[in-house]
C-alpha cells in the first residue's frame, strides 16, 4: 500500500524538488547568455566580483540608458568625490524588474544610497510590459516577490507564459527548453557560467554603429522601405513594424485622461509605480529622468498625451521632494544638427547621442547626488 502512494505521489514529489532547486539558482550556470535570464544572471555575477565590493548608487532602467548614459564617465565622476556608481539597467527592464532589483539590493547591498531611474514616458502605459520580464527578474525574485510579480503580468491559467508568475520552473522554460534540444551545449554553458565576467562590466558602455541619417523615418510610406542599419544586430523593419503594432494598440491617454474617475488600469500603474519609488528605502529621493525619444517615434496627439499622463504620475512626486525629476524626452529635438546623428535604431542613442546627453546629464548627477553626499 505504502509503495503504491509512493508511486502515486512520486511525479509530483520530484515536480516539487525541481522547482525548489530551481528556484535556489541550480539553472543558473547553464542559462542562456543571451536569453533575458541570461542577461540577469551575468549582472549577478558581476555584482559579486571585487570590483563591485561596495557599491553607493546605482543606474536602474533598460535599455534606452543602457546605451544613452555614458556609465564609464558616470563611474569616474562619482569616484572624484569618493563614491562607487554602477550601472544596473538591463535591456527589457519594466517597473517590475526595477521593483524586484530594488528589493535585493537593500536585501544584499544595504550599502547603496541612491541613484537613477531611467526610463522612457512609454513606459508609464502600463503596470506591466509582457511575460518576457518574467525571466529577467527570475535570478533575482524570491518567493515573496509573487504578489508583486503578479500585480505586473496576471496570472492566466490558459497561457503557459504566465505561469512563471508563481513558477521557477515555467520562467525557466525557455533556457531548459532550449538545452534539451542541444543538449551537446551543456559543456559550452558550465565553461560560460564558470568564467569569471568582465570586471568592468558594471562601469563600462555597450558598443553601437551607425545613425539613422540614411534613412528617412519621418515620411516612409512602409517599414519594408526602410534600409538596412549598419549595426548587423539592428532589425529597423521589425522595429518599425513594432512601433506602429504599439501605436495602433495604444489606448487614447488624450481621452483617459478627461475622464473621472480615470479607468481602473491607470489607477493600478500609477500607484504601482508611486509606490516602488517610496519604497526605493534609499537614503536620498532618487534621480527620476525620462530619457530622450527621438521625435520621428513620436508627435502624435497619443504620444504627447502618454507623456502628460507620466507627468502627471511623477510630478506631484518631485514636488513633495520624494525624486528629482529630469525629463529629457524632447532633448535632441533641440540643437544644431538633426537628431537622427544621435540615435543608431528607432529607441537608442549610439555613442554621439550617449555623450552630448551625458554632457548634459552628469554635472546635474553631480549636483543631486555626490556633491550632496559628500561626508554623510
Amino acid at each position: 500500500m505504502f509503495r503504491k502512494i509512493l508511486l502515486l505521489f512520486a511525479p509530483l514529489f520530484c515536480l516539487l524538488a525541481l522547482e525548489v532547486a530551481f528556484r535556489l539558482g541550480v539553472w543558473e550556470p547553464l542559462a542562456l547568455g543571451q536569453s533575458h535570464a541570461g542577461t540577469s544572471i551575468a549582472l549577478k555575477r558581476s555584482l559579486r566580483e571585487p570590483a563591485a565590493s561596495r557599491i553607493d548608487f546605482v543606474t536602474l532602467g533598460s535599455s534606452r540608458p543602457l546605451y544613452g548614459i555614458d556609465h564609464k564617465r558616470l563611474a569616474e565622476s562619482a569616484k572624484k568625490h569618493g563614491f562607487v556608481h554602477a550601472n544596473l539597467s538591463l535591456a527589457g527592464s519594466h517597473w517590475m524588474t526595477i521593483g524586484i532589483l530594488a528589493r535585493w539590493l537593500q536585501d544584499r547591498r544595504p550599502e547603496v544610497r541612491g541613484g537613477i531611474i531611467a526610463l522612457a514616458d512609454a513606459d508609464f502605459a502600463f503596470p506591466g510590459n509582457g511575460t518576457y520580464e518574467l525571466g529577467l527578474v527570475e535570478p533575482f525574485r524570491d518567493a515573496f516577490d509573487s504578489s508583486w510579480v503578479a500585480a505586473h503580468v496576471p496570472f492566466e491559467q490558459g497561457n503557459l507564459e504566465t505561469y512563471g508568475v508563481y513558477s521557477s520552473l515555467f520562467a525557466w522554460r525557455d533556457d531548459a527548453r532550449n538545452l534539451i534540444v542541444n543538449p551537446s551545449r551543456i559543456p559550452l554553458r558550465i565553461r560560460y557560467g564558470a568564467a569569471p565576467p568582465p570586471t568592468d562590466s558594471l562601469f563600462a558602455n555597450p558598443e553601437s554603429m551607425g545613425d539613422m541619417c540614411n534613412q528617412d523615418p519621418a515620411s516612409f510610406t512602409g517599414c519594408e522601405s526602410l534600409k538596412h542599419s549598419v549595426d548587423p544586430g539592428v532589425d529597423l523593419v521589425q522595429q518599425c513594424n513594432q512601433i506602429r503594432d504599439v501605436e495602433r494598440d495604444r489606448p487614447d491617454f488624450a481621452e483617459l485622461l478627461s475622464r473621472r474617475p480615470l479607468p481602473d488600469f491607470m489607477l493600478r500603474t500609477r500607484a504601482l509605480i508611486r509606490n516602488q519609488i517610496r519604497g526605493m528605502h534609499w537614503k536620498i529621493p532618487p534621480v527620476v529622468v525620462l530619457m530622450p525619444v527621438p521625435g520621428y517615434t513620436r508627435g502624435g496627439e497619443k504620444d504627447f498625451a502618454l507623456h502628460a499622463w507620466a507627468l502627471q504620475i511623477l510630478q506631484p512626486l518631485a514636488a513633495a521632494g520624494e525624486i528629482h525629476l529630469l525629463d529629457a524626452t524632447t532633448f535632441f529635438e533641440e540643437g544644431d544638427q538633426q537628431e537622427c546623428h544621435y540615435f543608431f535604431d528607432f529607441y537608442h542613442q549610439n555613442a554621439a547621442g550617449r555623450q552630448r546627453f551625458s554632457d548634459w546629464l552628469i554635472p546635474r548627477m553631480e549636483s543631486l547626488l555626490y556633491e550632496a553626499n559628500n561626508g554623510t
